[in-house]
């Protein structure tokens, strides 16, 4: 996951890539230097492109993408967000639906990616 101090790279990777991870995180907040490095490990699992973002450094992150607390995962699939953890962060709900993108065709239609049944 690569650290960023540009919102316009995040955004540009939101148009451009099938997948996006956004981690959004604040210097001074316990519970996201105890997510940062499982939400890594995780990630490695996968080839889809993640920033991370410091809601200190780039102010403006909350409002774009309407965060009022951090920790957040935000994952944006075609340009659009199909996910959002804050604060309580759940990674095999994450992992499952990550799995889930990443395993079936363009086909995916909007049922398929919101069951959260693990088979």
């Amino acid at each position: 996951m690569k650290k960023t101090t540009q919102l316009a790279e995040a955004l540009q990777l939101i148009d451009t890539e099938d997948t996006v991870v956004l981690f959004l995180s604040m210097p001074h907040c316990s519970v996201c230097h105890a997510i940062e490095p499982r939400l890594q490990k995780l990630l490695t699992s996968f080839d889809i492109p993640a920033l991370h973002l410091d809601a200190h450094e780039i102010p403006e992150v909350a409002s774009t993408f309407e965060v009022l607390t951090v920790p957040v995962i935000l994952i944006f699939h075609k340009g659009k967000e199909i996910a959002r953890q804050a604060r309580f962060i759940d990674l095999e709900k994450i992992e499952f639906l990550l799995t889930q993108i990443t395993h079936t065709t363009d086909a995916l239609n909007y049922e398929e990616i919101f069951n959260t049944k693990k088979g």
